[in-house]
């Protein structure tokens, strides 16, 4: 099974040694960045001044803007379309909190189609490693992966459990199966997310069906490995006004836990290129 995206002949400097990526030039126009990503994967633009309506408005260039409402408009704490990734103190939130986030593809557990995830760091203040972005070139990735890991992602399902209930105010309650593949006619890619790492606070479980839990546990720790590895790996250190988009196709995506006196206050927007599918209660903004 191949996993491929459509996309132009790119040049110019990368973020990884995969290929994946470029950090555009601070003169580089805000009307490019779309074509960017598409080509790239990843753009990063530095110095971008945004508040948050223009930053709306910046989404709402992009693509047809994700938004919740109605029956769930409790969906991200009642987040709506534009969420503020706060880094709160709130043990209780975990994807807007301080701990780390294991790779994963947003709108997964929420069944939503995500095209573009749109972050921008509002304000940052004594923070290097901890707090960063990391993406994986899952493509690369795939295509170097070894029958062993690849075996349970060929079989179709993996089983999820969402803990964080303000969050995923939507999902089944129990565990419930999602495809381990996506495909919205762009990319057809994995749809994953890996589990946590034992931290206190975790916002979902997955597990391999059939597998005992310690050969799930193996299996996973053992994906993680590959999916991290520094080819196919990109750390974003947050600096106040960059602009980071990420083609959720092509990628997954994690951030790295925050020390205790730290800030780190990023705006997130997210589109899709197509109708919403399968998900539950989000509409396009504007509808």
């Amino acid at each position: 099974m191949n996993l491929s995206v459509h996309s132009h002949d790119v040049h110019g400097q990368s973020l990884t040694a995969s290929g994946l990526g470029i950090h555009l030039p601070d003169e580089t126009p805000l009307t490019a960045i779309r074509q960017a990503v598409l080509d790239h994967g990843v753009t990063l633009l530095r110095n971008v001044h945004f508040d948050e309506a223009s930053f709306r408005c910046f989404v709402e260039s992009l693509g047809d803007k994700v938004s919740y409402a109605d029956g769930s408009a409790k969906v991200g704490y009642g987040f709506a379309d534009i969420l503020n990734l706060d880094g709160t103190h709130d043990k209780e939130k975990v994807i807007t909190g301080r701990g780390s986030l294991p790779l994963h593809t947003d709108g997964i557990l929420l069944g939503t189609q995500v095209d573009l995830i749109i972050l921008y760091a509002a304000d940052v203040k004594g923070i290097d490693e901890d707090g960063a972005t990391v993406v994986c070139d899952q493509l690369a990735a795939w295509n170097d992966m070894p029958e062993s890991l690849r075996r349970p992602l060929l079989d179709g399902r993996l089983e999820y459990l969402a803990f964080e209930r303000g969050y995923f105010a939507t999902v089944p309650e129990g565990w419930y199966p999602i495809s381990t593949f996506r495909d919205y006619g762009r990319v057809r890619s994995l749809n994953l997310a890996l589990p946590f790492d034992g931290q206190a606070k975790a916002s979902w479980d997955v597990r391999v069906p059939g597998l005992t839990a310690e050969a799930s546990t193996a299996w996973f720790a053992a994906l993680e490995q590959h999916l991290t590895a520094a080819p196919y790996l990109y750390s974003h250190r947050w600096r106040t006004g960059d602009l980071l988009i990420i083609d959720n196709q092509r990628t997954l995506h994690g951030r790295r836990g925050l020390q205790p006196l730290t800030c780190r206050k990023l705006l997130r927007g997210q589109v899709t290129f197509e109708e919403i599918a399968s998900a539950p209660g989000a509409t396009l903004a504007g509808e």
